[in-house]
């Protein structure tokens, strides 16, 4: 045969069967296409950090004052003149930054929360460094008509979080004037993710930084002419570690009296954490993707191995009319080849599809100002490799295991395996003895090498599915029983900060407590610590405890009462901490085991750090690793006897959050009164932005699946096209056909279900307990299946697989009987 007949002949096999090879196609491209997109987002997170932070201008050091100091306009600035070489500095701007209250309550929207007044230099058409980039339909940026008026941009994840626009009005807590402008609403490097320090765990809700003309922010402030802060940039390829020392010696050596720290980028907790999560991140959803990558493989595996065994009869008549293994092995790998190339253009199509649908929930969860999301070549080629030969190692298989075989039995059209195979089960089987009830069963047990190739292929289908919705389940089922935990029999409760540590009965406290509009208050103390195992501080204390361990919030409360408290399993009447269960986990301890504690500790001279061994008499049920507790009987021996520096508040009778809220706002003393249910709020945003790249990764799979279902019944109708011939030669109407072909696909179906879901709990399991838990070490989830994925994967893997041959009854009725069961065309 020449090789333009052959090939012509392949073209018109794939004409023939293109559905099928666009469906096997499809399967494969869904996989290198997801691998493509969810491998590249590391590559994506690091250009669009790098441009976003080149845009906003961030700083390469930060001169930081002491809390409190200022110096006159220009006095930093002229610090820097002592530099050896001061070409080094390539911009150096002051700033004004200071801590205020918010009030951006519109309407029946109450909005009090702390904030930030930063104060930059607009002069010259705005600041070059830390500025606030304001995107297209979100107002303006600061400019030179701005200095001295009550203007300013507002952070953008605060504004998206209360719905807030350029255009609205913000009323400083104790400044001087009534209100400010809001003419844009902005990024600056410093917050693109707002993080703990500036206002709690979950920042975005309760914190507010407010970017204004500098010489409005001295006015507002009533620091006129005074600045406390000052960030630089460096020429390119200096020494940032060099010329952070030199100015920090420059600084303490200066009369200008400010107690600076001199901090790089990477001291910079938004910038570390933003670089530091990429890669923790890149290995989950590497893991991910391969998973969702192998099960396609399987599922494309099984669907061109069976598609190339439906030709074995051709194959066999070949080989009786003299033509060679070699010709006869070329056709059928045409095929695979032009499955392969077509999944290779699929999977551009798909990638570049979840590209699409992808960069819009990375830019919600994490914003700023440049998202580059260019379709990664390099992780698709990797996939795309895989995508390609497996069409061609599915059909070279069959096709070898054909051309081995004698013609005789390549073209025989009865099944030859009865005594070897599982077929012999059917015989001791008591029911039912209807041959046509059992041919279904008979059918599964004869072929068991296609059963289970179909039962994998459609098992790894779903249980990569499964393990898709059992991540969602975690996360969702999780955060809905942490919800329960915070909000507990006070779900209006009002988390007051103050200012400065208080006694419990100093006046800020008796005024709190005095409010018309509170209730029932308790006091908090809230520090940080760091837990680590009681070893560890054997031989050096506070050196010891900091090479190991991990960092903590500790909240002493009152334990068995109060406000609020933890739930707590264990004896918390005698002293000791309550520690999470992922703590206890990690350090290898339960109640009863001893842990070490580093805290602050108070002496006569002010606070210092130390150790503590401390036992372990409770356990919380937080996901949250970081949570610790202590009852405030155990102050004393911390030195901190009846401090505060929070208050739990429960509204009075008739009265709400909000009026909480409003009524200590300016109250001197208090820094913030935020509802408790702030933090749920936006951690249920954040896991809902989280979550959309699986419902994204959900509905692929879903597609997957019914690709594999159609394919599996299309490929199931050429193979027993002669079987179902036979019968209608007998006398079988359609339907009887079709009613044994569903018993025999419920059969299918029912086994990979089971394969799935079994399969699906255990990576599920796997990626909560191990790869999760590397990931994110603070958070632990529980492996949840929902009957919801549970009843999901049964419709996918029963139902369709089991109603699925409905869709050849046409086909059949259109059978022509005689011409399907000869043997030689």
């Amino acid at each position: 045969m020449s090789p333009v007949f052959v090939l012509r002949w392949s073209l018109r096999d794939l004409r023939h069967k293109w559905i099928q090879v666009a469906a096997i196609a499809l399967v494969i491209a869904i996989g290198t296409g997801l691998y493509s997109s969810l491998s590249g987002t590391s590559v994506w997170r690091r250009v669009s950090n790098d441009a976003s932070f080149a845009a906003a201008g961030m700083y390469d050091l930060r001169v930081r004052s002491t809390e409190g100091l200022d110096a006159p306009q220009g006095a930093m600035l002229e610090v820097l003149d002592g530099l050896d070489d001061r070409s080094v500095v390539h911009d150096a701007e002051e700033r004004l930054v200071v801590g205020t209250q918010v009030d951006a309550s519109a309407g029946e929207q109450t909005i009090l929360v702390p904030g930030r007044i930063i104060g930059l230099d607009v002069a010259d058409g705005g600041p070059a460094l830390t500025k606030a980039v304001v995107g297209d339909g979100d107002g303006r940026i600061l400019n030179d008509d701005d200095d001295g008026r009550p203007r300013a941009v507002l952070e953008r994840n605060f504004a998206e979080f209360y719905s807030l626009d350029a255009g609205s009005t913000l009323r400083l807590g104790g400044g001087a004037v009534a209100s400010v402008d809001v003419v844009g609403i902005g990024m600056a490097p410093e917050y693109f993710y707002v993080t703990a320090e500036e206002g709690g765990l979950f920042a975005e809700a309760n914190f507010a930084a407010v970017f204004m003309p500098l010489t409005t922010a001295q006015q507002l402030s009533q620091r006129p002419g005074r600045v406390n802060d000052l960030v630089i940039s460096l020429r390119a390829g200096s020494d940032a570690e060099a010329v952070r020392a030199e100015v920090q010696q420059l600084f303490d050596e200066s009369t200008i009296g400010l107690g600076v720290t001199v901090m790089t980028r990477d001291d910079d907790t938004t910038y570390r954490l933003l670089y530091d999560d990429i890669e923790s991140d890149a290995r989950f959803w590497r893991i991910f993707a391969a998973l969702i990558l192998g099960g396609a493989a399987l599922g494309a595996f099984n669907l061109s191995a069976r598609m190339v065994e439906a030709q074995r009869r051709e194959l066999g008549i070949g080989m009786a009319l003299g033509s060679t293994r070699r010709q006869l092995a070329v056709r059928p790998m045409l095929v695979g080849l032009e499955t392969a190339m077509a999944s290779v253009v699929l999977g551009i199509g798909v990638g570049t599809l979840s590209v699409a649908l992808i960069r819009p929930i990375y830019a919600a969860a994490l914003p700023m100002p440049v998202w580059i999301t260019d379709f990664q070549w390099m992780p698709f080629a990797r996939g795309a490799a895989l995508g390609f030969a497996i069409p061609l190692a599915a059909s070279a298989w069959p096709v070898w295991r054909a051309v081995r075989m004698t013609p005789v039995d390549a073209i025989s059209t009865v099944h030859r395996n009865s005594r070897s195979g599982m077929s012999t089960l059917l015989r001791r089987l008591p029911w039912p003895r209807s041959a046509f009830r059992r041919m279904p069963l008979g059918n599964v047990l004869r072929t068991p090498r296609r059963t289970l190739l179909t039962a994998v292929g459609l098992g790894a289908t779903i249980a990569t599915l499964v393990a898709i919705l059992g991540m969602i389940d975690s996360f969702t089922g999780t955060m809905f029983g942490n919800e329960a935990e915070v909000l507990g029999e006070h779900p209006d409760r009002v988390v007051v900060t103050l200012r400065s540590v208080e006694v419990e009965d100093a006046d800020v406290v008796a005024a709190v407590k005095g409010s018309a509009s509170v209730g029932e208050v308790s006091p908090v103390l809230q520090v940080g610590a760091r837990l680590a195992p009681a070893t560890s501080a054997s031989n050096g204390g506070v050196e010891g405890a900091e090479s190991v361990g991990f960092d903590v919030v500790l909240e002493a409360l009152d334990i068995d009462g109060g406000v609020w408290h933890p739930t707590v399993s264990g004896d918390v009447t005698h002293p000791g901490i309550v520690i999470a269960q992922s703590a206890a986990d990690d350090l290898g301890v339960s109640i009863g085991d001893t842990v070490a504690l580093t805290h602050p500790a108070r002496t006569a001279s002010g606070f210092t750090t130390t150790t503590s061994e401390v036992e372990v008499v409770g356990i919380h049920p937080s996901p949250f690793r970081f949570s610790a507790y202590v009852d405030r009987s155990m102050l004393p021996a911390f030195g901190a006897d009846r401090l505060a520096n929070e208050l739990f508040v429960v509204p009075a009778v008739g009265a709400t959050a909000a009026d909480v809220q409003r009524e200590l706002f300016d109250l001197q003393g208090v820094g913030s009164a935020v509802p408790a249910r702030a933090s749920i709020d936006i951690l249920r945003g954040t896991l809902s932005e989280f979550t959309g790249i699986f419902r994204i990764a959900e509905a692929f799979m879903l597609l997957l699946a019914l690709a594999m279902t159609y394919n599996t019944t299309s490929i199931n109708a050429d193979e027993r096209a002669r079987e179902r011939a036979t019968l209608f030669a007998f006398g079988l109407p359609v339907t009887r056909v079709v009613v044994l072909e569903v018993g025999e696909g419920l059969l299918y179906g029912v086994l990979g279900t089971a394969i799935g879901l079994g399969v699906g709990a255990g990576i599920t399991d796997w990626l909560m307990k191990s790869v999760w838990r590397s990931t994110m070490p603070d958070m632990a989830l529980d492996t949840i299946i929902s009957g919801t994925t549970v009843a999901t994967a049964v419709v996918l893997g029963v139902v369709a697989v089991s109603v699925a041959p409905l869709l050849t009854m046409r086909r059949l009725m259109r059978m022509d009987v005689p011409s399907t069961l000869r043997v030689v065309e």
